[in-house]
């Protein structure tokens, strides 16, 4: 069984696969869960997992949220298609911040409700309903200013309170929007924990190197 995994996904070709970066010191099991398995895996366990059912946006969460249902690891990282790893000490590094998670602080905002309405305007997002989202956590007594994380990177030890975590937010997910960095403070608060801080932020970080495609502006 390996170490820890990196985890990745990519539905209705939104990224480019960036090939896996050995790492030291760590048996690391790397899985690309996908729609379309690419012609060349780079080195990435594909898993295909197609869901036309749903938007390709929410049907990417899945592996975000409940990373244990595609690998026997007992720690896992994920990362959104968007970075390519820099660093051949990121996964040791980054799972030593995690107690039992671990993410970047968002580098702009610190409030769900802010980012709500950021996000509310953004043409990836329209016909979700965010705004309706954060009236719901209003009123269910989530407060002002809790904290916000960025999603992109997330490094955890596969706990009972990580899992249930990850059950919440995929529920929330189909409930509401997809925009995952509003519903995760709620589902945070609900169960209990709060990510430790990753050092840096994920567009600043010796780590990772952001290679996002044209589809996500």
């Amino acid at each position: 069984m390996s170490t820890a995994a990196v985890i990745t996904a990519i539905y209705d070709q939104y990224d480019t696969l960036k090939p896996p970066l050995p790492q030291r010191g760590v048996d690391v099991d790397w899985v690309l869960v996908t729609d379309q398995p690419p012609a060349d895996a780079l080195g990435w366990r594909v898993v295909h997992e197609p869901r036309p059912e749903m938007h390709p946006n929410r049907a990417a969460k899945a592996p975000k949220y409940e990373p244990w249902r595609y690998t026997d690891a007992d720690a896992s990282i994920w990362v959104d298609a968007s970075f390519r790893i820099t660093s051949d000490r990121f996964v040791a590094e980054a799972l030593s911040y995690a107690d039992p998670i671990a993410q970047f602080p968002h580098p702009w905002r610190d409030c769900l409700y802010t980012e709500a309405a950021a996000s509310a305007g953004l043409s990836k997002y329209q016909g979700e309903p965010i705004a309706a989202q954060a009236d719901h956590y209003r009123h269910r007594g989530h407060p002002a200013f809790w904290g916000l994380w960025a999603t992109g990177v997330i490094a955890r030890h596969h706990t009972p309170d990580v899992m249930l975590l990850g059950r919440h937010w995929d529920a929330q997910t189909h409930a509401w929007s997809f925009q995952d960095q509003i519903s995760q403070p709620y589902c945070l608060r609900v169960t209990g924990l709060r990510p430790a801080p990753l050092p840096g932020s994920h567009i600043d970080t010796p780590w990772l190197r952001y290679e996002a495609s044209r589809r996500h502006w």
